[in-house]
């Protein structure tokens, strides 16, 4: 989908979008029904489990696959797309009787994917905005009231699976995304999601059903969590075939009673790994936790934050450099050696967890992923090609604010980005979503998307352009894309109408120094008054106003409020 651009056009989407598919049922893709069905757009939403919550649904007895060690392709995350056999009508049912009720426990777990949180598991207090927590609600939440909480929140908008809501279809994983086009023009006119519903019938039964379903535009919502990433250590794949259930990804843990006595190797040091090394403590044996000495510096401030929750007597040890040859798999894992970057060795383990983290991976749009690019290549302009949104799963490309495929800007993303409060920060890129699609704001043209996405990519070429990580927010730069978006949206509504979005509370926090910066260039621009201040924003690079980026708080320095005045002066 192409429009013709000019230096400052705004990009012309080549039909209406009234009709919008949502894909996932967690607390990106309720806020983004809530905000779409506020706007009259008519939606449906569909979640391949059997109810809200994503990530918050927790299952006691119920855990995913092995992961696959190597990965698997980019193009595959927990699923492969299971498609209805050749040359049948849809809508089209198989039926199966007779089977092990085994068997269907494991269709039906591999069909809805059990979600890689585990029973001890606290938040720090996510909410949705219109559903404030109790008084008194301590600031870390375990998983069972998040569970409930977000639950609670989708029977308030009627979308629970007992709310019997037909724009919401459970237990329906969307299998394939293709374009629609109309049959006598031969034009584009939006996409077609072929669907696929798995139906327990009973203990020995159940029932798979096709059908496909056409939509104008797409939301993405379905997570970060779907393809587990193992890391390319020489041996691994040798002690994994070996000993299958003694090596596993952290997706899998879900109480430490499991590792009662033994002796734990824990890779990664980030959040899972940290936490589950602090779990474990005082329940197996000894707990060793390697933690590379170098990571990206986006996530230095964070993880030094989650090793210092490490207790004394978890064992820290550095990167693994390899798993030495098994000299007898009769003799156990214990058997083996695994020697560290810092030329020592070490065996004895009886589990291995590997918490080193996801990857992403959408399997429905494998026509927008390509798995023969390099980190750093593109696709050349002159194959007319599209620009793919995964190579190696570290990251995806090609997106607008994160948000809108360039390509295909009716496909929209939330919450893909990390180091984000998912909860608070798809209110607002749901809100972006809707508006330009209603054209209450616009998007530059492409030209000018792809301009600004390029200088995106080269500011972080100094850590490798495309990479893990370029996708990695953290809270300052989430704040700075909320200002964004909030002063964008707003700059757009008076033009175009539409509501206001809200002021955020934590605007009114108290500071010491504001600083003026777009959040995806170094333009800075300056104060030109006194308190009450008065900035003056001049549009940037990207052809936009640009926004706030505040820091360096101190106390009894209120920020007073804040205005638009025709877009450009900020009064706080």
């Amino acid at each position: 989908m192409r429009e013709e651009d000019t230096p400052l056009s705004a990009y012309e989407f080549q039909w209406p979008i009234h009709k919008v598919a949502i894909i996932g049922a967690g607390a990106g893709g309720l806020i983004a029904y809530r905000e779409f069905a506020r706007m009259g757009y008519q939606i449906r939403l569909f979640e391949r489990d059997s109810m809200p919550g994503g990530n918050w649904h927790y299952t006691e007895d119920e855990t995913p696959p092995d992961a696959p060690i190597p990965n698997g392709p980019s193009y595959e995350a927990d699923f492969r797309p299971h498609l209805p056999p050749e040359n049948v009508l849809l809508p089209f049912e198989q039926i199966f009787e007779g089977v092990e009720e085994q068997m269907v426990l494991e269709v039906k777990r591999d069909h809805r994917s059990p979600k890689p949180i585990w029973n001890g598991l606290n938040a720090t207090g996510p909410k949705f905005r219109e559903l404030p927590w109790p008084e008194h609600t301590p600031i870390d939440i375990n998983r069972s009231h998040l569970e409930r909480y977000v639950r609670a929140f989708a029977s308030f908008h009627s979308l629970n699976s007992n709310d019997n809501n037909p724009n919401i279809s459970y237990n329906t994983r969307v299998e394939r995304v293709s374009k629609r086009y109309n049959i006598q023009s031969q034009k584009e006119t939006g996409w077609t999601l072929l669907l696929r519903q798995f139906i327990q019938t009973g203990n020995n039964s159940y029932k798979i059903r096709w059908w496909e379903e056409e939509f104008d535009a797409i939301v993405v919502a379905s997570g970060r969590f779907n393809a587990p990433n193992t890391p390319l250590i020489p041996g691994l794949e040798q002690w994994a075939q070996f000993f299958p259930h003694h090596i596993t990804h952290s997706r899998q843990y879900r109480r430490p009673d499991e590792f009662n006595n033994q002796s734990v190797l824990i890779i990664g040091g980030s959040v899972s790994g940290t936490e589950i090394a602090e779990e474990l403590n005082g329940v197996a044996r000894k707990v060793f936790l390697s933690v590379r000495s170098s990571e990206e510096s986006i996530h230095t401030a964070p993880r030094k934050m989650h090793l210092s929750r490490v207790p004394e007597n978890v064992s820290m040890i550095p990167e693994i450099k390899s798993f030495h040859p098994l000299p007898d798999s009769g003799q156990g894992i214990q058997a083996g050696i695994l020697e560290l970057f810092n030329g020592s060795s070490l065996k004895g383990f009886d589990r291995i967890i590997l918490a080193t983290g996801y990857r992403y991976s959408f399997p429905f749009f494998p026509q927008y992923t390509n798995i023969l690019l390099r980190p750093n290549e593109t696709v050349p302009i002159e194959t007319g090609r599209p620009q793919p949104l995964i190579t190696d799963g570290t990251h995806i490309r090609s997106l607008h604010l994160s948000l809108f495929y360039i390509e295909e800007p009716t496909i929209g993303f939330i919450n893909m980005n990390t180091g984000i409060e998912t909860f608070l920060y798809s209110e607002f890129t749901t809100s972006a979503l809707a508006k330009v699609w209603a054209g209450q704001a616009k998007l530059p043209s492409a030209k000018q998307m792809w301009d600004i996405h390029w200088q995106h990519v080269n500011l972080n070429s100094t850590d490798g352009g495309y990479r893990r990580g370029f996708m990695a927010l953290g809270a300052e730069k989430q704040a700075a894309m909320i200002r964004y978006l909030v002063g964008w949206l707003n700059q757009e509504a008076v033009k175009y109408g539409g509501h206001q979005v809200d002021e955020m509370p934590f605007l009114f926090a108290r500071l010491r120094m504001l600083t003026l910066s777009c959040p995806f260039h170094s333009s800075i621009f300056h104060q030109i008054g006194a308190r009450p201040f008065l900035f003056r924003l001049t549009p940037c690079c990207c052809g936009l106003t640009c926004q706030l980026s505040i820091s360096q708080s101190i106390p009894d320095f209120p920020i007073l409020g804040r205005r638009s005045v025709s877009g450009l002066s900020w009064w706080l």
